[in-house]
């Protein structure tokens, strides 16, 4: 009896921190994907600075390599995670090296199809994460199947975008995308689960800035398999005004990215019709 009693006190007070934990955790992956937004749109609208991210693309490469490998260092060397103020530090640079690391992709939609696939993102983020801690199954019981399942779409995902690169096959995109779209939602689940507790594996009470980094990623992943997506089912369905400025994957002809490549043959047009056409 006395067991009971003193375990029902200890039982509310990690109720308690649970719940302050997962309240930081979700507000700090609002913050930081606000903080992203934010210079995505003026990547879009300033027509100098989009520029400038057409023509300096291995700037977006170094930023997303040094992104990627200080979230590896902050995954696993703990002591990075839980000294401050270095942990914010690196925190705030991993949110700015992956948002400038995807900004290649990011400025080829226009601000309405920026603003459209925004918001799609977010109702799908917001409903899988309330379904993931909701339902009854535990995935982190399941946490290798889940990985075999996502090894298993990888390698389907690789193949589609071969056929698509390689084949022409305009439908392999979006399978492709559609593949890649349910991976990442089956972790944002598994991750929900992880922050808000009551699970087999569940995450430390004081990992607030981890979890949100792993919130953050998923959200953005979803953000830019999103953008062609949904201009090509738009444009499919008869609509107009969803488009993107470059032709980087679908013969979207228009905008930036065809302005320099125009300005490119220009010199090499020899004036006679009898010249085969290159496809890009």
């Amino acid at each position: 009896m006395a067991d009971d009693d003193s375990r029902t006190p200890r039982m509310y007070q990690y109720r308690q921190d649970r719940s302050r934990f997962a309240c930081i955790a979700y507000s700090l992956t609002v913050v930081f994907f606000c903080i992203s937004i934010v210079q995505w749109i003026l990547m879009i609208t300033l027509d100098g600075l989009r520029n400038f991210i057409l023509d300096f693309s291995y700037i977006s490469i170094i930023a997303l390599l040094v992104g990627m490998l200080l979230v590896t260092s902050f995954v696993f060397f703990e002591n990075l995670r839980f000294a401050k103020p270095i942990n914010w530090v690196i925190t705030i640079i991993i949110v700015f090296m992956t948002t400038w690391g995807i900004s290649r992709a990011i400025v080829e939609p226009t601000l309405a199809l920026f603003g459209i696939t925004l918001l799609f993102v977010s109702i799908l983020g917001i409903v899988f994460i309330i379904i993931g801690v909701h339902i009854r199954h535990d995935l982190t019981l399941d946490v290798v199947i889940l990985f075999v399942a996502a090894v298993i779409f990888f390698i389907t995902s690789v193949f589609f975008v071969m056929l698509q690169l390689l084949a022409g096959l305009k439908i392999a995109f979006f399978i492709y995308s559609t593949i890649i779209i349910i991976t990442v939602l089956m972790f944002v689940m598994y991750h929900a689960q992880t922050i808000n507790g009551y699970r087999y594996a569940e995450m430390r009470l004081n990992d607030y800035l981890l979890a949100a980094l792993i919130l953050y990623h998923d959200l953005t992943i979803l953000l830019i398999m999103s953008f062609l997506l949904i201009a090509k089912i738009y444009e499919l369905a008869g609509g107009h005004g969803l488009s993107l400025y470059g032709d980087s994957c679908c013969g979207n002809y228009t905008g930036a990215s065809n302005r320099s490549l125009s300005d490119d043959l220009s010199p090499y047009d020899s004036g006679s019709d009898n010249v085969a056409p290159i496809y890009l």
